[in-house]
């Protein structure tokens, strides 16, 4: 196999892998060979048809057939040869059967652009304060009670007050036209949570079950439902039911009855620590995001704008990812629309120049994956592929989830050593002088 690079840009190469005749030919005969036994041509006898005849019916299938093999059985090693890392799947944009009986192929292959990063160390970075007060576990409290309360139909001839959950049935129309997306029977709205509209639930406090209530209200232009953002959306509603929320007592029962805890300072306890983990965390965040903007705006990495969308395929599959783990069924074709991918470019960009960081610093550290991270790696895709793991280092060792899962736990290795590198300020970024810089 010869193998031989071409520069077309600083982030581009073009790779040309030729296979030797003598390989070719090889291959080629036994393809022949396995088809002249098949295959039946009137006029011939079975395992006699002439390969220029077998030629004249196959040769375009066989030579796909080939084409494809070779490219898949070779690729590899020539971007090894050839010292060539690409950040995405390369394209094969020509391949040929020479005259001289060798096979050529020419792949594009988007590379990382040179670059130099020298001040990485001694950032200054402001870790957020990690205080949890009673407040904020009082807060939390009251958030498991609501979660905990019961819901019950309201006997009594009474019209619908603050706290109430009522079931109603929805009509909205914009500009004449009812807007389906917002139509609903049997809505469940709690007043007060203004759900749907700020002053939505204003116009039925005060109503009774039974009651149909009409009343237009204006949405802001930069609201959320683009179809009526902006616009005037009148609303034709009927209460069909009115229940009253019976919210527990902050007590040991209640305790005893959400988590199986003795009493509730043992309930107290949990829910401070949960909340002390879940601001560590968030301050944690923070800092690695203090880190990667620092970096980001150090350094300039040209991108090609192919690689750029494939991370926005990959973010957007991520996406609708997530919709069908919570059980709901979304079109994939509706999250790709020109406008959800432009929104989603900057932060592809982010990302892939920040990969390229993260193996620039590793390689000038000579910061690499121990035995011991090696076998947490299997053991986490193991565990997301739901395979032991002695099957992912058989066959998945090269996998994309395994490179992928790899590269995680390296750029948390360059998180640390950028961490403990850092100074440590008492200001935001944000917040900081740029007269004390």
């Amino acid at each position: 196999m010869n193998v031989s690079v071409v520069d077309l840009s600083a982030n581009q190469k073009k790779l040309q892998v030729q296979i030797p005749a003598l390989k070719v030919q090889g291959e080629l005969d036994e393809k022949y060979r396995e088809l002249a036994k098949s295959i039946r041509i009137k006029g011939f006898r079975p395992g006699k048809v002439p390969r220029n005849i077998i030629k004249s019916y196959y040769g375009k299938t066989v030579e796909s057939e080939l084409s494809s093999q070779f490219i898949q059985e070779t690729f590899q090693d020539a971007l090894r040869e050839a010292n060539v890392k690409p950040l995405v799947e390369a394209d094969v944009s020509e391949a040929r059967f020479e005259d001289n009986g060798a096979f050529t192929y020419i792949a594009l292959v988007d590379v990382s652009p040179p670059f130099e990063l020298e001040e990485y160390k001694g950032l200054a970075l402001h870790r957020p304060s990690v205080e949890i007060n009673e407040t904020q576990v009082e807060t939390e409290l009251e958030r498991i009670r609501q979660q905990h309360a019961q819901l019950r139909s309201v006997e009594t001839e009474r019209p619908v007050t603050e706290g109430d959950v009522v079931l109603v049935d929805l009509l909205p129309t914009v500009d004449g036209t009812v807007f389906e997306k917002g139509k609903a029977n049997d809505y469940m709205a709690e007043i007060g949570k203004q759900t749907i509209h700020p002053e939505f639930d204003q116009h039925l406090i005060g109503h009774h079950s039974g009651e149909s209530v009409a009343f237009e209200l204006d949405y802001p232009e930069d609201g959320p439902t683009r179809e009526v953002a902006g616009k005037r959306v009148h609303f034709d509603v009927t209460i069909r039911e009115i229940k009253e929320k019976l919210i527990p007592e902050l007590d040991d029962e209640f305790a005893k009855e959400v988590g199986q805890f003795e009493t509730l300072d043992g309930l107290k306890q949990t829910v401070r620590e949960q909340l002390q983990k879940r601001e560590a965390d968030r301050a944690s965040a923070d800092v690695r995001q203090q880190i990667i903007d620092q970096l980001l705006a150090r350094v300039e990495i040209e991108l090609s704008s192919r690689v750029i969308e494939r991370e926005v395929d990959r973010l957007l599959g991520l996406l609708h990812y997530q919709f069908e783990s919570q059980g709901l069924k979304v079109d994939p074709g509706k999250f790709n629309t020109p406008e959800i991918r432009a929104e989603y470019r900057p932060q592809a960009e982010k990302n892939v120049r920040w990969r390229l960081i993260c193996e620039y610093l590793a390689k000038r550290e000579e910061l690499d994956l121990s035995e011991q991270e090696l076998e947490e790696v299997f053991q986490d895709v193991a565990r997301v592929a739901r395979v032991d793991v002695e099957t992912v280092k058989r066959d998945y060792a090269d996998a994309a989830i395994v490179q992928q899962a790899k590269d995680g736990k390296l750029q948390d290795k360059v998180m640390k050593m950028l961490e403990e590198a850092a100074v440590p300020t008492e200001f935001s970024p944000a917040e900081r002088d740029p007269e004390q810089e």
